[in-house]
């Protein structure tokens, strides 16, 4: 099965690395694609995509040299990268429970701008961990879902306590954005739950219009936090309309 998926998605975000502001936005600019294979395991690739715009104060003018000067918001651009498998482990009359192993990446870029100059932040978590959903058949045409995705284990790499330090510098004076990526993700460390906290739950609804063609509706919540260097807190809510093309 394919399916695409569009939707709005509300974040509230604090990075105590580059402010105390509790930056937070609402966005249509949300996007996704999964491809699915239920057999003898269950297998799922899902990417996600959305960009968020926000700003605390109200735009202002400010001037540089003379010259009259817009304020623009920061910018958010979120990724996510999710792979699945796992087997159907118990069936009572119409739920059905699968569960398996989890890979999950998750690839944010920030540029916090503040008047005339600004900050490029990062945050990418590359986990492994467990799933679990349930299937509910409502009748022979439409079923509900909900799901899991919790993440035990992954290799962190956060922005730099002071933002801009000597290593950060060092890791962007290539100027190319794949190397600098890169870089970045080598500067990570292995982290547990001690040190990041993250987890997905969705609930989804499903409707058969035909032996091809479905259509979904779904609600996502999204948590993040993390303590080191400073504190992280990110909640993002997402509703999302699909179509889904069984081959």
């Amino acid at each position: 099965m394919l399916s695409l998926s569009w939707g709005m998605g509300a974040i509230a975000r604090q990075d105590l690395i580059f402010s105390p502001f509790i930056h937070s936005d609402v966005s249509f600019t949300n996007f996704g694609l999964e491809y699915r294979r239920e057999g003898r395991l269950f297998q799922s690739v899902q990417f996600r995509y959305a960009g968020f715009n926000p700003m605390v104060s109200e735009p202002y003018d400010f001037t540089v040299h003379g010259e009259k000067e817009h304020a623009y918001p920061h910018t958010f651009t979120i990724v996510d990268l999710d792979y699945m498998i796992g087997k159907k482990v118990k069936q009572i009359n119409k739920y059905t429970f699968t569960a398996g192993g989890l890979f999950t990446a998750d690839v944010q870029a920030m540029n916090y701008v503040y008047g005339r100059i600004s900050s490029l932040g990062y945050y990418a978590a590359f986990g492994l961990g467990v799933f679990g959903k349930t299937d509910y058949a409502l009748n022979e045409k439409s079923k509900l879902t909900a799901m899991l995705k919790l993440p035990i284990v992954a290799w962190l790499a956060r922005s730099p306590y002071l933002v801009n330090d000597d290593q950060f510098i060092e890791n962007i004076s290539s100027h190319s954005g794949f190397n600098s990526f890169m870089a970045f993700i080598e500067d990570g460390k292995l982290a547990t739950w001690n040190r990041v906290q993250t987890f997905d739950v969705q609930l989804q609804y499903t409707y058969t219009l035909s032996s091809k063609w479905e259509l979904g509706a779904a609600y996502l919540f999204e948590f993040i936090h993390s303590g080191q260097p400073r504190n992280l807190l990110s909640y993002r809510n997402s509703l999302y309309i699909s179509a889904n093309f069984r081959f």
